[in-house]
Formats: structure tokens, C-alpha cells, sequence
């Protein structure tokens, strides 16, 4: 299988989901033939609800230094080359973590209550806004 380049606007995006701790962007990706529905959350709102489901799974945390301090430089330093997602629908659902080099393609979707409230989005640090 052919590597094939990150797209640089993805990127961006999944570094100020990531920055802002609490946003999630509803999102569509595609990799390897899979499409994937859900919200794209931070890398901490991941292993937390990773660990919500599982308690077991505490020790995935980077933060919980169970698996010692390279592990945790290991992932934190991956952080803007992963998106996290909460999938849901059609056998799919569950938090995923997907390398940006694998999406094919992906898209924003809307939300019924876009506009409806002051949230400027995941860009509004990035444009001091």
C-alpha cells in the first residue's frame, strides 16, 4: 500500500480539537474503504472516555504514568498526527483512533443547532477571535 501525504487542512484541524480540550466537530472520514460517522474529539477526551468504558484501560492514559514516562512522551508527541473519533451507526460505533496519513477523504457535516450559540469553533484561539 502506497503512504500517502497528511492533508495539511485535516491537520489543522485535529491540532485545534486537540488545543481546545472540549470541542468535538461532527465529521465523516474515509480510510481504507471504511467510512466513518461521528464526532471528532481531543486526544484526552478520547482516553477518558476510553477509560469511562473500561476502567481497565486506565493504564492506555498517558497521563496516568502506569506505563512510564516514554509511553507517554510516545503518544503525546503522535497527538496531531491522530484524530479521535466517536463513531456511531452501522456496526462502526465506538471511539475510534485513526493516523491521519490512512483517511482517503473526509468532510464537516452540520449540526441541526449550528449558529445557535456563541461557540465560535475549534479556529477561534487559532484566530484570537
Amino acid at each position: 500500500m502506497a503512504k500517502h501525504d497528511t492533508d495539511p487542512v485535516l491537520q489543522q484541524l485535529v491540532h485545534a480539537v486537540n488545543e481546545s480540550g472540549q470541542v468535538g466537530v461532527p465529521v465523516t472520514v474515509s480510510t481504507g474503504g471504511t467510512v466513518l460517522t461521528g464526532m471528532l474529539i481531543a486526544e484526552e477526551a478520547y482516553f477518558a472516555e476510553l477509560v469511562e468504558g473500561s476502567p481497565l484501560m486506565s493504564a492506555l492514559q498517558p497521563s496516568s504514568g502506569l506505563l512510564g514516562k516514554e509511553y507517554a512522551k510516545n503518544v503525546t508527541g503522535e497527538s496531531d498526527h491522530r484524530l479521535h473519533l466517536r463513531a456511531a451507526g452501522d456496526g462502526v460505533e465506538g471511539l475510534w483512533r485513526i493516523s491521519l496519513e490512512a483517511v482517503d477523504g473526509w468532510v464537516l457535516r452540520a449540526t441541526p443547532n449550528a449558529g445557535a450559540h456563541d461557540d465560535k469553533g475549534p479556529f477561534a484561539r487559532l484566530l484570537k477571535t
